[in-house]
């Protein structure tokens, strides 16, 4: 569990909100994201997979379609209702768990792959983000791959809408403003009612690393890195781009 009295994580995630205040991307963005993770990791039918924060399981769903053995993880009861009702308007029963991902209810080497995407690595304190990557790494089996989609610092802190006006789903107005800390490395957010700054609906604490301290991370954890990507369609990272995508191994025991 997180080590704040009241981690931000375990209520934005619980307001049908958040699906308009995380920008995720449109169906046909998360179709070609699906078919590179495919070719990414070299899945086969059949291999069993851990999506490990799977939200509403806007991957899982499909990649279990294709014919591999997923499990779900997310501490959202919200997102993982959705993700259900989802699978049965599609025909897909999806396995889930509610849990927390550094404390893993998983035997060790129990998956032949596992996934951690779309930014939700930076949630937790330092401890608790390792803690996550160990987890991966300790219920994967040796020579098990591993992609880890997180944000690329300097593009965050560049590039961070710092003021902006944001439509709900309902037609209704918050404020945005993010502030990075640089004593804490972290990129705060805070949605406000646009008349009242003083009115906070809800917030968001993103921890922020530098390549280098994530690749520390996965080598700690037990992994190799075999790709660095910025999309998932393979280019190379170069530096600058919003995403940073890490395929990994995990090393034999």
């Amino acid at each position: 569990m997180d080590s704040s009295p009241d981690p931000w994580w375990r209520t934005f995630f619980e307001s049908p909100d958040s699906f308009v205040l995380s920008y995720f991307p449109e169906p046909q963005v998360t179709h070609n994201q699906v078919e590179a993770i495919i070719n990414l990791l070299e899945l086969e039918p059949g291999e069993r997979v851990a999506d490990i924060c799977c939200g509403h399981c806007r991957h899982l769903l499909p990649l279990q379609q294709a014919g591999l053995r997923m499990i779900g993880l997310d501490v959202s009861e919200m997102m993982l209702h959705v993700a259900s009702e989802l699978g049965r308007e599609q025909g897909v029963t999806p396995c889930l768990v509610q849990g927390f991902a550094q404390m893993l209810p998983f035997a060790d080497g129990a998956f032949d792959a596992a996934l951690n995407l779309f930014n939700s690595m930076g949630y937790m304190d330092d401890a608790q983000n390792r803690a996550m990557l160990e987890e991966i790494a300790r219920c994967l089996k040796p020579g098990g791959r591993f992609l880890l989609d997180t944000r690329n610092k300097k593009f965050q802190i560049l590039f961070a809408p710092y003021r902006q006006v944001v439509e709900l789903a309902d037609g209704s107005e918050v404020l945005l403003r993010c502030r990075y800390d640089q004593e804490t490395s972290r990129l705060e957010s805070v949605w406000s009612d646009p008349l009242d700054d003083d009115e906070v609906l809800y917030t968001a604490s993103i921890r922020l690393y530098r390549p280098d301290e994530i690749e520390d991370m996965l080598a700690a954890a037990g992994f190799d890195i075999t790709g660095k990507y910025s999309e998932y369609d393979g280019t190379s990272f170069a530096g600058f781009e919003r995403q940073l995508i890490y395929r990994c191994i995990k090393r034999p025991d």
